[in-house]
């Protein structure tokens, strides 16, 4: 489930932007500083972080560096009370989606929130297809792996004999075994999936 956080020090700049947010139907948990957000976020949540950049102890770029260090699937909105061109190049090199100015116009908060919360999920399925892809792979066989290779390189089943010097019925046999760990039909589909994780 995506979630939204606000991590900003002041009160009133947290409290308003969940009632902008409320008012357009999306629930905002606030917190008052990095340190709390941290102990009470899931590196796996879904969902967009708001963080000011200027806090007591950890502020904004460091929260957002620690984030990226866990591996966070969040997509992370920078705000500062004062326009500052090298914070602002550093949070979006850091993967920000973007660096605003307080005080926080909902017009360019809310399609920046829509993208952000789209982007998370997306990150997330990439993490399960890879995922997915690794426990498939960890199913076969050292002669199924030889053979994918061979069988994403477009050699036939007689070339896959002599190359591995084994009988057609057997590299019919592991073709089959593999297809189906792989959880595909055919070779194009073996292909397809095997280019698409080693990018």
């Amino acid at each position: 489930m995506s979630a939204i956080f606000l991590v900003d020090d002041d009160r009133d700049v947290r409290e308003s932007l969940q009632w902008m947010l409320e008012a357009k139907g999306m629930q905002a948990e606030g917190f008052d500083c990095a340190d709390a957000f941290l102990d009470a976020m899931d590196p796996d949540q879904v969902g967009v972080a708001i963080l000011d950049i200027e806090m007591p102890g950890l502020d904004g770029l460091a929260l957002q560096q620690e984030l990226n260090r866990r591996g966070s699937l969040l997509s992370v909105i920078i705000l500062t009370g004062h326009a500052n061109v090298p914070r602002a190049v550093a949070a979006l090199k850091a993967g920000a989606l973007d660096f605003l100015e307080k005080p926080v116009e909902g017009e360019r908060l809310l399609p920046l929130i829509e993208r952000g919360l789209k982007a998370s999920q997306e990150r997330q399925q990439e993490d399960s297809l890879a995922g997915d892809w690794e426990t498939r792979v960890a199913q076969l066989t050292e002669r199924e792996s030889q053979l994918m290779q061979l069988v994403v390189e477009g050699k036939t089943n007689k070339e896959i004999c002599d190359k591995l010097f084994i009988a057609q019925r057997t590299v019919e046999i592991h073709r089959a075994n593999l297809l189906k760990k792989m959880g595909v039909k055919n070779a194009a589909e073996l292909a397809f999936l095997v280019g698409r994780n080693r990018r």
